[in-house]
């Protein structure tokens, strides 16, 4: 799936911080990194395609959540 970013959004910062076992995985931050920046766009079309991605996505998990008997998760 595309993501709506764009380069100029530069990388992402860090999720993880540092506990006290041990230390941030900074070779898979970076691998995240550069996989944002790969599928990073400017292109409206592409951002227009990945948001209905995202919107037809979560109808989708609220629908079957619904019809489970659970909460929707994307209210």
């Amino acid at each position: 799936m595309k993501h709506p970013a764009t380069p100029e959004t530069g990388p992402m910062p860090p999720m993880a911080q540092p506990s006290n076992e041990g230390s941030v995985d900074t070779a898979t931050l970076d691998l995240l990194a550069s996989w944002r920046l790969e599928d990073a766009t400017a292109n409206p079309e592409e951002i227009r395609a990945a948001e209905l991605e995202l919107t037809e996505f979560k109808r989708a998990m609220n629908d079957s959540r619904a019809q489970a008997g659970e909460p929707v998760l994307y209210p």
